[in-house]
């Protein structure tokens, strides 16, 4: 729960939804999860008046920090690399946030069109967990309650 008005990382879960398995993939031990706003800004410099400034939204980079405990998400990239290889269609799914705020209320959110990558499998040392490194870009982010 929120601790005196804050909100930490244990008021938050999160879940992925592949849409080309049309499975909930088991994201494994995520230790820290990092979400970013894409923009393009946009800007007018007309001779006549003040500058005007703009952003126009281009999705979210969501990135993600794992601690291997199991097999699960390096099978998921394995096989969806495969799948890949052998034409098949590659369709987006859906990353699922709920968050318990500070209040006490819950809301949820959905980030859609969302893909993802292993992009680090890992350090592996005799003495450290190993850990993965894991990103997605999400089209959209919607209230879902």
């Amino acid at each position: 729960m929120p601790v005196n008005g804050m909100n930490v990382g244990v008021d938050y879960s999160i879940s992925y939804y592949d849409g080309t398995s049309g499975t909930l993939i088991d994201l494994g031990d995520v230790q820290d999860v990092r979400i970013s706003a894409q923009k393009h800004d946009i800007k007018s410099m007309p001779y006549n008046a003040p500058p005007r400034y703009g952003f126009v939204p281009d999705g979210f980079k969501i990135d993600f920090t794992i601690t291997r405990t199991g097999s699960a998400i390096e099978d998921f990239m394995v096989a969806a690399e495969a799948s890949f290889n052998a034409g098949q269609v590659q369709s987006a799914g859906y990353l699922n946030e709920t968050i318990t705020n500070p209040d006490g209320s819950v809301s949820r959110y959905q980030y859609t069109g969302f893909v993802v990558f292993l992009t680090d499998h890992g350090n592996i040392s005799r003495d450290k967990n190993v850990t993965l490194a894991l990103t997605g870009y999400a089209s959209t982010k919607v209230s879902i309650a």
